[in-house]
């Protein structure tokens, strides 16, 4: 037990600098992108806004095929035959993600119709951006059906596949604030000091992501900072991203078990 905990006390450190090294290298030397013509992409909320120029940007890149998930048949209608136009084979599939069953159904049939799914994009999210007591129960659960469970389901419906082939790629896209939440929004918010990103820098990067196998990607590079500062002085923090954002407010701090 004793020269088990000596040899991990050795191994940590080099393995910390191989990994700043290889880091240090990735930064010099330009990285080998995964070609995407072999492979099968399938987007959530792929009808519109960010999972729209996701599409695009997979099917620029050179994906095999395109599958597009969403609950209107209008916008997936459209945007499968632009990238139809582009010249890359395109499905849509009508399919509430925040539906258990009907994801079960739909990648049954996905399956059936276009083959083995790759590369699954989780980008389906619904926004309502209120505090927790001014939010209807309803878009609360609702929430937390598509955002959260929603990713659940369609992973436990590709994952399994993908390990069968030894080939696979999951993406998961969510708001930063899980990582640095602020009150006020308990699902999203946008105050000024946090404003959108254009759909197209978000889908040029997360295809890149993919492409060079990056585990994670905050966007924009700012909020890397924002994370650090709440890790170090959380209160502090806190209150300077009230005071940004116009909203400030005194609060109470409740001590107990949570």
């Amino acid at each position: 037990m004793v020269w088990k905990r000596l040899g991990a006390l050795v191994v940590f450190p080099l393995q910390m600098i191989y990994l700043v090294v290889k880091a240090a290298v990735g930064l010099v030397l330009p990285a080998k992108l995964r070609d995407l013509s072999r492979e099968n992409v399938l987007i959530t909320g792929g009808g519109r806004g960010i999972g729209r120029q996701l599409a695009r940007e997979f099917a620029e890149r050179g994906a095999r095929k395109i599958v597009l998930w969403g609950r209107t048949e209008k916008c997936l209608k459209e945007t499968t035959e632009e990238i139809r136009q582009m010249g890359t084979e395109c499905h849509y599939f009508i399919c509430d993600v925040g539906n258990r069953e009907e994801v079960y159904q739909t990648a049954k049939a996905v399956r059936e119709k276009v083959g083995d799914i790759t590369i699954l994009v989780n980008n389906a999210a619904v926004v309502h951006g209120k505090s927790l007591m001014d939010s209807d129960d309803d878009a609360l659960l609702k929430s937390q059906h598509i955002n959260t469970l929603g990713q659940f389901w369609t992973t436990k419906a590709f994952l399994p596949r993908m390990l069968e082939l030894q080939n696979g790629h999951i993406v998961c896209l969510n708001s930063v604030l899980a990582l640095s939440a602020i009150p006020g929004a308990i699902d999203y918010w946008f105050p000024n000091l946090f404003p959108p990103l254009k759909p197209e820098t978000v889908a040029r990067r997360t295809v890149e992501a993919v492409q060079l196998n990056q585990a994670l990607l905050l966007l924009p590079w700012t909020m890397h900072a924002l994370v650090i500062l709440k890790s170090i002085l959380p209160q502090a923090a806190l209150e300077e991203i009230h005071k940004f954002s116009g909203t400030y407010t005194c609060m109470n701090t409740f001590k107990g078990r949570t």
